[in-house]
């Protein structure tokens, strides 16, 4: 008896580790057959698989039972503990392997002998350097920590289309998730007990979970066959919800802590920076414009993407994919609406006046240097409106280093797209909007809020439909402002219908039809693909009236339905649309899940963070050279090289990287409004309502995860976290 108590904790540690290695050679084998038809490292791979799992037990059962290091709040112990395991990893994995390649020993037999050489290592460094105290503990950390890390192990391990094949990904959303693991660890024992769960990010974590699960699959086999398609994927899928759903709720909730309790520091005695909060728009400007010279320059003279250039070659009267898709009411002018005529008469004449003066790029340029201008002066604006809310100066240069160095503001500030006036518009719609809901709104603010929201609407069509949803929020939920916004409403409403009938006076040609059906077409196209012996010869020449029938498999796009939308046919009538969209109802009934999929196709990616396309243009696009006009670089492309790689990079730097991820910021808006609702702030809420109408838009749009289509509520994003910091006693109901 006494031999046992004095080897107590040497035999605790054994069995501790009998179990442990029980675990562990069970899963290296199943890992190491499951891996050795896809590669030579399946050994190493399999040593690290076991090892995370089995070394999670370990870990436990040592410090609980074995050491009884009860330190609750230290987490020193965790951190030496897997920088042995690490060690331990390298030295198994790399000693099996070439032990195996030298005797060639069944690997299990190998590691088992290399493991027990480690095993009594292990003991000895274990007892004197990572659980030498012994306090009181505080139980629930590995618990969590077990599970953050299995909600970071879901990110990188996914279903792949061949039946038992396991897919890693490392890419941005994985780094990120990896550190937010790690920092939900760091910050555990001190947030833990003063948290109190929000009901609402329960339903935002079970969503956000949903959509992380759903959206691989439809980014690898355009359908949701990843996650239903077999007993597997969805034992697989339900594992991966469980890890999300943990790893979710927890850091959303800590993060609501972090919102909560964070400040900004107040001491600041750097001239510069002094006079910068002092003068906040003059300081800005001159940051903005010498932060953005170097694209316009790299750039000169601007970047004209093929809308752009569409507008100009409708503007001089050339043919033009927009003119050959509709019937032209009148030859008196060569405009049509399909883009916003405002802009196009902007880009259309400012180039005019280039051709008079000789060069095609003067014309260019002076339309980029407008926008450059405007632009730099509508952020600068925002700056100063937030240093007048209130906002404190850390938080003020945190914003300008955002506009400052976030390639997607200097991008889009030479690039010659209506989305650059619409999203800068928009920024200042939502200004307007948090100046309803504060302030009592008097006829000079009814008149600037009128105006912003007229110049909205003229640089995009869904802009409309932003004001008119927005208003309608604040005329139900402010009640002070409830005059001055029907006052609003009907002075817009004024403004938008009078301009609308200057459209048709000039005998503008409206868009076509085929612009609204973009779901409706992109469904058709997927049944036509899917499942076509279902569809009755009558019910084909019904859907070629609408849409060239023989062209639908070579020209569908899961993720893009102009390919089929632009073969609509401009001469069909109103009973050819009703027809057709009988047929449409049809189908719908009989294949409700292709319909359904194919919708999720042309969307999905808005609200999936690990969707990564490109979001910025910097290309020179052709379509003007080809019609005989000289619109070039002038040389420095080894600048734009550089200017380039950066924003490249940009994307796919860990956490910051997704301000320009189109899901990470769609997720913020839908955090801040779960937030926000459970707080009961519902007048705060309608801040984000101009985001979700754009979102909405997006949904029904032509293609999925167009950057430009967000721009407005993406870079709108600093300003609103911006102004909910200085409201958040109220809004977060903090207790002093």
């Amino acid at each position: 008896m006494k031999i046992i108590k004095k080897y107590e904790v040497f035999l605790k540690y054994i069995m501790s580790a009998g179990i442990c290695l029980t675990i562990d050679l069970l899963l290296f084998t199943i890992f190491n057959l499951l891996f050795k038809s896809y590669t030579d490292f399946s050994i190493i791979i399999a040593t690290v698989l076991a090892r995370i799992v089995s070394s999670l037990i370990n870990y436990s059962l040592n410090k609980e039972h074995v050491f009884k290091y009860e330190k609750g709040r230290d987490i020193g112990s965790f951190f030496k503990y897997y920088l042995l395991v690490i060690v331990q990893m390298m030295v198994s994995s790399y000693s099996v392997y070439y032990l195996y390649k030298l005797i060639a020993l069944n690997e299990t037999i190998i590691k088992l002998f290399v493991d027990i050489v480690l095993f009594v290592i292990n003991f000895f460094v274990q007892k004197l350097f990572i659980f030498k105290q012994r306090e009181n503990k505080e139980r629930g950390s590995i618990y969590l920590l077990i599970i953050s890390i299995l909600g970071a192990v879901s990110l990188v391990v996914n279903p792949y289309l061949t039946d038992n094949i396991i897919k890693f990904n490392y890419d941005n959303i994985m780094v990120s998730s990896s550190i937010i693991t790690g920092l939900l660890y760091l910050y555990y024992n001190k947030h833990f007990n003063v948290i109190e769960r929000k009901k609402s990010l329960v339903v935002v974590s079970i969503i956000f979970s949903l959509l992380l699960i759903f959206g691989y699959s439809f980014q690898e086999v355009d359908s949701s066959y990843l996650v239903l398609g077999n007993y597997q994927y969805i034992i697989l899928s339900i594992i991966k919800l469980f890890g999300y759903y943990h790893l979710f709720n927890l850091s959303l909730n800590l993060f609501y802590v972090y919102l909560v309790n964070f400040k900004f520091k107040k001491v600041y005695t750097n001239k510069w920076i002094l006079y910068f909060y002092d003068h906040p728009m003059k300081s800005s400007i001159v940051v903005l414009f010498f932060s953005y010279i170097i694209y316009l320059i790299a750039y000169y003279p601007g970047v004209v993407g093929y809308d752009p250039s569409y507008q100009i070659k409708e503007m001089m009267g050339l043919p033009n994919f927009y003119a050959d898709s509709v019937l032209i009411v009148s030859t008196k002018t060569s405009l049509t609406a399909f883009n916003p005529v405002v802009h196009t008469l902007l880009i259309g004449s400012l180039f005019k006046v280039g051709l008079y003066f000789g060069s095609v790029n003067l014309g260019i340029f002076l339309y980029t240097l407008i926008q450059y201008i405007v632009m730099i002066i509508i952020l600068s604006y925002s700056l100063k409106f937030l240093k007048d809310e209130g906002v404190p100066l850390g938080c003020l240069l945190v914003v300008l280093g955002i506009y400052a160095f976030v390639p997607v503001f200097p991008y889009y500030a030479i690039c010659a797209f209506k989305d650059t006036y619409f999203a800068l518009f928009f920024m200042l719609f939502v200004i307007e909007v948090y100046k309803a809901i504060k302030y009592q709104l008097n006829v000079k603010r009814a008149l600037t809020m009128i105006l912003v929201a007229f110049f909205l609407c003229l640089f995009r069509k869904n802009g409309s439909l932003t004001v008119f949803l927005t208003l309608c929020g604040l005329i139900i939920v402010i009640k002070n402002n409830r005059k001055f916004l029907l006052l609003v409403s009907v002075g817009f409403l004024s403004l938008y219908m009078g301009y609308n009938k200057v459209i048709e006076l000039c005998e503008i040609t409206q868009t076509s039809p085929r612009e609204v059906l973009s779901i409706p077409i992109q469904q058709t196209a997927a049944l036509v693909v899917n499942r076509e012996e279902i569809i009755s010869l009558d019910d084909r020449q019904i859907i070629g009236k609408i849409i060239d029938y023989d062209k639908i498999k070579e020209n569908y796009n899961p993720e893009l339905s102009d390919p089929v939308k632009n073969t609509y046919n401009k001469y069909a009538t109103e009973d050819d649309l009703k027809k057709y969209f009988e047929v449409w109802f049809k189908y719908l009934l009989k294949e409700p899940k292709i319909y359904i999929e194919a919708t999720i196709n042309n969307m999905y990616g808005y609200f999936y963070p690990n969707d990564h396309i490109w979001y910025f243009y910097h290309k020179k696009y052709n379509v003007l050279n080809d019609v005989g006009y000289d619109y070039h670089y002038n040389g420095l492309s080894w600048l734009r090289m550089i200017l380039y790689g950066y924003g490249e990079g940009f994307a796919y730097v860990p956490v910051i990287g997704l301000l320009v991820n189109i899901g990470s910021v769609t997720w913020a808006y839908i955090y801040l409004l779960a937030i926000l609702l459970e707080s009961k702030q519902k007048k705060y809420a309608l801040m984000l309502l101009p985001a979700f109408t754009i979102v909405l838009a997006c949904v029904l749009g032509p293609v999925n995860t167009y950057y430009r289509y967000v721009l407005p509520y993406a870079i709108s994003l600093p300003l609103i976290l911006s102004l909910l910091h200085i409201n958040k006693k109220e809004l977060f109901l903090m207790k002093k």
